[in-house]
């Protein structure tokens, strides 16, 4: 079989209420990129996205239009209808959409409750500096910033911070001297002043209405104790990050969904243990009480730990088996910078894989959860390992092996390593 040669792609976002302007190659690189991933919004809502093969870097607005009009027509469609529009899909002569220009999807209020949005780092000043200057762009009104420094070995984190300080937000650092990325966002909870905890990492920058989607989810039903949101790529330049798009990466869809153990659970046979479904630890926000009534997140999970992951999957499968309800919300949008170098993403993944075992692991040391699990336990081996499931048929027929692997090895290793973290530490 005969490899692919995995391009660089144009990472770019359009928004079809302003005209569009055509693809171009930049002067100093004369080809371009051969592919570009667009990113699809209207009246800020992202809609989709498209992926298109460019000719020497560029592409024309006609060309442009009709790919978005192929492929997400019929969501522009339920956009327009919602504003009150009638009528077919119509594009103006400047690429833009013929629309109307108020949105009836626009949350308007008086008054928002105090957010705390929490970065956990360690030894990244330069992407904390990225992550601030986004944060601090939004255009939500009341909101405190902090950094938790986890482990640091230098002073650099500390002193980007407080350049960043000074400013309408309040921005705080803290410290957390032992390692481990739950450990670090526990420590950011016990000094979060806000009503609602959102979180997200350092090498993400969020959108300027980021957190005001988060903090309007919690208001679209009753009993929402957590929310998150579409995370996409903020760039695709090398293969180790086009092919974790292709393992699936973070991103959960353009649809809202509404999560809990009711109403709201759905037909999929694997439900609620499927918890990817739920959204990722980079993009997520809860009540402050509720989650500091569940006791933060599990310290023996996550990066900086022996199990490397899972901690974010563990809060959200605790919030919906709480009885409480999550919300995936796709307005809430931040741009993840994938691992650029292999090792560094199979790393990723045997984490990920890890911390899902580890995670099933405590509920089938759970008496109330035991049976639920056991009985799915044969379709969730299905699901993670035949090539047609959801969960597979995404990946290229080159898709590296070497990543599935080490995602399985993971999974293998993880009821093991976190039974030896949790006995280390002298628990039951």
């Amino acid at each position: 079989m005969s490899m692919r040669v995995v391009a660089p792609t144009k990472v770019i976002q359009v928004e079809l209420g302003r005209p569009l302007t055509p693809l171009a190659a930049p002067a100093d690189e004369p080809r371009g990129y051969p592919l570009a991933f667009v990113l699809v919004r209207l009246h800020g809502e992202p809609l989709g996205t498209v992926s298109l093969k460019l000719h020497h870097g560029e592409m024309s607005v006609d060309t442009l239009v009709a790919q978005i009009r192929r492929d997400l027509g019929p969501r522009i469609s339920d956009h327009l209808k919602r504003d009150g529009a009638t009528g077919d899909v119509r594009f103006k002569q400047d690429g833009s959409l013929d629309a109307p220009g108020q949105c009836r999807g626009q949350r308007l209020r008086d008054v928002w409750p105090l957010a705390s949005v929490i970065v956990s780092t360690r030894d990244r000043p330069r992407d904390v500096e990225v992550c601030l200057e986004s944060l601090l762009r939004m255009t939500h009104p009341r909101f405190e910033v902090i950094v938790v420094d986890s482990a640091p070995s230098t002073a650099a984190t500390r002193e980007a911070v407080e350049r960043c300080t000074g400013g309408r937000v309040p921005v705080r650092y803290v410290r957390e001297d032992e390692p481990g990325l739950a450990r670090a966002r526990n420590r950011g909870l016990t000094v979060a002043a806000g009503d609602l905890v959102a979180f997200t990492d350092d090498d993400v920058y969020v959108d300027v209405s980021w957190l005001s989607e988060l903090t309007g989810a919690f208001e679209l039903t009753s009993g929402v104790a957590c929310a998150t949101g579409l995370s996409l790529p903020a760039e695709l330049e090398t293969p180790s990050q086009v092919w974790f798009e292709e393992f699936g990466g973070f991103s959960k869809g353009f649809e809202r969904r509404i999560f809990d153990l009711d109403s709201h659970r759905g037909v999929e046979p694997l439900y609620p243990y499927k918890v990817g479904w739920f959204g990722s630890g980079l993009n997520m926000a809860f009540h402050t009480p509720s989650l500091r009534a569940l006791g933060g997140f599990d310290e023996h999970l996550g990066a900086g730990t022996r199990v490397q992951g899972g901690e974010d999957l563990d809060a959200f499968l605790r919030v919906i088996l709480h009885g409480w309800r999550l919300v995936y919300e796709p307005r809430a949008l931040v741009w993840h910078y994938h691992r650029r170098a292999l090792r560094a993403l199979r790393r990723q993944l045997h984490g990920s894989g890890a911390g899902l075992s580890a995670v099933l692991l405590k509920r089938l040391r759970d008496p109330s959860t035991r049976g639920d699990v056991l009985a799915k336990a044969w379709p969730g081996l299905r699901y993670l390992l035949a090539p047609s499931s959801p969960k597979n048929r995404g990946k290229a027929p080159d898709f590296p092996r070497s990543l599935t692997l080490a995602e399985l090895a993971g999974v293998a290793a993880g009821p093991f390593l976190y039974s030896y973290s949790v006995w280390r530490d002298g628990q039951p």
